[in-house]
C-alpha cells in the first residue's frame, strides 16, 4: 500500500509538472517573440512619431492630405492586420500551449486520468471532475465534435473562452482539455481536489485528528472544533 501510495504521488507530480512546464514555456517562447518583434518595428515607432507630430502641425486638415503623404493606407493596412495577427498575450500563449500538447503531451492523458480517481468534497469542483471523465470518455469513443451544451456549465473561465468555444458555439476539444488541466492543476495543489490512494495528495479531512468536527464551518475556525 506504501510503494501504491508512492507511484500515485509520482503520477500527480508528474501530470501537474507537465501542466506547468507547458504554461511557463510557452508564456517564454510568446515573449521571446514579442520581444524580437519590438526590436523589429523601429521603423514603425519613427512612423508614429511622424504622424502625431503632422497631425499636431495641422489639426485641422484631412487625412489625405496630412496622414497618407506620410504613411499610406496600404502601409497603416499592414500595420492593423499585424497587430490583430498577434492577438492578446493570453490567446498567443494559449496557442503556443496548445501546439506543444497536441504534437507531445496529449497521448499521455487519457491512460493518466484512467489510473487516477479524483475526488473533492467540496461541490463547487464537481464540474472539474466531470470535465476529466468527459475527457476520458471523448478519448476512447474518439468523438471529436463537441459542443458548449455538452460540457459542465461554468467550466471555462473568462480568459480561455474564446480559444475553447467558437462564434457557433462549438468545443475545440484539445484546447478543453488544457483548460481543465490548467485548473485541476490549481486545485489539487490547493487541496480542494483530492486522489484516492495517494499520500501527500490524499482526502485532506485525512489530516484532522479524530475528535474535531469536520463540517465546513469548523474548517474556518478550529476553537469551535470540539464536538
Amino acid at each position: 500500500m506504501h510503494r501504491r501510495s508512492q507511484l500515485i504521488d509520482g503520477l500527480i507530480d508528474l501530470l501537474l509538472e507537465v501542466v506547468h512546464r507547458l504554461a511557463t514555456r510557452s508564456r517564454r517562447k510568446v515573449i521571446q517573440r514579442i520581444a524580437a518583434d519590438i526590436g523589429a518595428v523601429n521603423g514603425k515607432e519613427r512612423l508614429l512619431v511622424e504622424i502625431a507630430m503632422a497631425a499636431l502641425d495641422h489639426p485641422d486638415g484631412r487625412i489625405e492630405d496630412v496622414i497618407f503623404p506620410i504613411a499610406g493606407a496600404a502601409k497603416l493596412r499592414a500595420v492593423i492586420d499585424e497587430h490583430r495577427a498577434k492577438g492578446t498575450l493570453d490567446a498567443r500563449i494559449q496557442q503556443t500551449m496548445r501546439g506543444s500538447y497536441a504534437s507531445h503531451y496529449r497521448r499521455m492523458l487519457s491512460p493518466l486520468l484512467r489510473a487516477l480517481q479524483f475526488r473533492s468534497n467540496n461541490s463547487v469542483w464537481h464540474p472539474i471532475l466531470t470535465a476529466l471523465d468527459q475527457i476520458v470518455r471523448y478519448a476512447a469513443s474518439g468523438r471529436r465534435v463537441v459542443t458548449e451544451d455538452d460540457i459542465p456549465s461554468g467550466i471555462i473561465p473568462g480568459k480561455w473562452r474564446q480559444a475553447v468555444i467558437d462564434e457557433q458555439g462549438r468545443v475545440n476539444v484539445v484546447s478543453f482539455e488544457l483548460c481543465v488541466l490548467t485548473q485541476l492543476r490549481d486545485r489539487v495543489r490547493a487541496k480542494e481536489i483530492w486522489i484516492e490512494g495517494a499520500d501527500r495528495y490524499r482526502n485532506p479531512d485525512d489530516d484532522l485528528p479524530g475528535g474535531l468536527c469536520r463540517a465546513p464551518r469548523c474548517l474556518l475556525c478550529r476553537s469551535w472544533a470540539v464536538t
